[in-house]
């Protein structure tokens, strides 16, 4: 099972000149073996406030031998324009969550 490596989070508007507003969610997930891949995915249902982004951390394991050894996967999602103005993004993966701001660059 992976788990959310929190401090590792990060989610930020990109308003730079020359192309789209876009919102940029990064981390990583600790998982067990070697070998996995992972994805963040908007989460259906949203929650009731549309200003918290809800996103599910997929997880899947390697298909066939991996090295015993805990890794980390790096996970990032965007949104080419956000749907709404976001103040944070909760991240759940199993039966675990993290909430981060978001931020702006220029």
């Amino acid at each position: 099972m992976a788990k959310l490596i929190k401090d590792s989070f990060k989610a930020w508007i990109d308003n730079m000149p020359g192309s789209p507003r876009k919102l940029i969610v990064t981390g990583k997930l600790e998982t067990p073996t070697a070998g996995w891949t992972a994805k963040l995915r908007y989460r259906i249902p949203q929650g009731i406030n549309p200003k918290i982004l809800l996103l599910d951390a997929e997880a899947t394991k390697p298909s066939g031998p991996a090295a015993e050894v805990i890794s980390q996967v790096d996970v990032r999602y965007e949104e080419t324009p956000p749907q709404q103005e976001y103040t944070d993004v909760t991240v759940f993966c199993g039966d675990e969550s993290h909430t981060i701001k978001v931020g702006t660059t220029h």
